[in-house]
């Protein structure tokens, strides 16, 4: 498929100082008192526990609350905070923290970051239009922790929880968290999330087979919501007229044209969606499989909307990295409150990491993000090095952390 249509905006590459300036430290602590998170709050403030759990994300393979723990007591995390501190923080401490935290702080930080993401770096389109990816993961959990939804054959005490995701161009992310059992069906999560977000007339929403409702394509149609979906197999329709007459032009490496016609799609039954929508299909030339594409997308070629769906793939990819590098397979506290904080630190993380990766010329997920803990480590010892105060600092922590180590 042809790449001259895919529009990118060269830029120069980006460092970690530069990345976590988007998050300025001043707006934090104002934050914070505005909400007033660390009323009563003695040893770990908000703005602490973010820089802990980002910290945490960037440096360990997997994730856990005795792991943070650990991070918070390591000199170089202490570099990250304005003074050393010798406050003893427990995992249990750690835990209870992110349980009581008010998660509008959170999201309030999130929303920040993802507006400077946007306006700084989100200028990727196809063809002219912002791709917005929708799907849906499952995390296992455990019933007696947290309720959350049965799937198939669960094992006794075991649960699932969804995170529904949008994921736009290259870099902005959003996921919502669902627990009750009937967002277990995608067309409950995917139309909710879709319906939630805001579009412009250039945005462009993908979701797969999991959103099949007729219904749903109307709803989007009628509220100017543009999106390209798969259908299953060979839908029926009633044929309003032809779009385009290919005489080989729409076929590509992977793909042998079929049809491109303006329809209405039957509803299961003899229900008429008297919608009128845009019918694509494509054969794949390996195996013959037939691919049938709805839209309400009239302005691109055929061939293009082929191509637009298959970026509905970069979620799949988004999904495997935060899963493999951002610690996504599991939850470090089973309470709704603290999953909806991590899940805000960890998107706020993820969107840094993905930056860092895109902007730099990197091809791997788990390379960005250790040379991304390896520059932020570097960047700290350099800053302590050039204060005297702060280093004489570090070395009494590192001391009172080798002692501690020794006597346990």
């Amino acid at each position: 498929m042809s790449k001259a249509r895919r529009k990118s905006v060269s830029r120069k590459k980006v460092t970690v100082d530069e990345l976590l300036k988007l998050l300025p430290e001043g707006y934090i602590k104002q934050l914070a008192a505005e909400l007033e998170v660390d009323k009563w709050v003695r040893k770990l403030p908000a703005i602490t526990l973010f820089k802990l759990v980002l910290y945490s994300l960037f440096s360990s393979e997997r994730l856990s609350l005795r792991v943070m723990e650990d991070n918070f007591h390591d000199a170089m995390f202490q570099a990250m905070l304005p003074a050393f501190t010798s406050d003893k923080i427990t995992w249990t401490g750690i835990r209870e923290r992110l349980m009581k935290l008010n998660v509008e702080f959170c999201h309030k930080l999130y929303e920040t970051v993802y507006e400077k993401v946007q306006q700084l770096y989100g200028s990727k389109s196809l063809a002219g239009y912002h791709i917005k990816r929708y799907d849906s993961t499952m995390i296992a959990t455990f019933s007696h922790l947290l309720e959350g939804m049965k799937v198939g054959n669960t094992g006794k005490g075991k649960t699932q929880v969804k995170l529904t995701t949008e994921f736009k161009d290259d870099f902005l992310i959003y996921m919502s968290f669902h627990k009750d059992q009937n967002y277990l069906s995608e067309e409950t999560a995917l139309k909710e999330a879709i319906l939630h977000s805001q579009h412009g007339p250039k945005d462009i929403s993908i979701f797969d087979k999991g959103l099949k409702s007729r219904k749903t394509f109307g709803q989007l149609d009628k509220e100017h919501i543009l999106f390209v979906g798969n259908l299953h197999g060979n839908p029926r329709y009633e044929l309003l007229y032809p779009i385009w007459e290919d005489h080989g032009m729409s076929d590509t490496d992977e793909l042998e044209f079929v049809q491109d016609a303006a329809v209405h799609l039957y509803e299961s039954g003899q229900q008429l969606l008297e919608v009128k929508l845009r019918l694509v299909q494509f054969r794949v030339k390996k195996n013959g499989k037939l691919l049938s594409f709805v839209t309400n997308v009239w302005d691109l070629p055929a061939d293009v909307i082929a191509e637009i769906y298959q970026q509905r793939w970069d979620v799949e990819v988004l999904f495997r990295f935060m899963k493999q590098e951002m610690n996504l397979t599991h939850f470090i506290c089973n309470d709704s409150n603290a999953i909806q904080v991590m899940l805000y630190f960890t998107m706020i993380a993820t969107m840094l990491v993905l930056i860092y990766k895109k902007l730099n010329g990197m091809q791997s997920y788990k390379r960005a993000k250790k040379r991304f803990y390896k520059e932020l480590s570097y960047s700290l010892l350099l800053e302590i090095l050039e204060s005297p105060e702060r280093a004489e600092q570090l070395k009494r922590t590192a001391k009172k952390l080798i002692q501690r180590i020794q006597r346990e």
